[in-house]
């Protein structure tokens, strides 16, 4: 998908309201935080088990001991 078909999509299916520039941020890793909801909405749009990304950033915090 494109980044406006995510952007249509995620306002069709929903009712979330995003734009390119700032799924283009979490993309490129210029956008370290993501809002919550958008999380949610993007995980359950490519169908991401969120209990695995949990798993993930806290096993690189444990191992890095920092933040990116």
């Amino acid at each position: 998908m494109t980044l406006q078909q995510v952007v249509d999509t995620v306002s069709e299916d929903y009712n979330f309201s995003t734009s390119t520039s700032v799924l283009s941020a979490i993309e490129t890793d210029k956008n370290k935080i993501i809002d919550g909801e958008l999380l949610f909405v993007l995980s359950d749009l490519y169908g991401i088990d969120l209990s695995e990304i949990s798993e993930l950033i806290l096993k690189n915090l444990k191992e890095n001991n920092t933040r990116r």
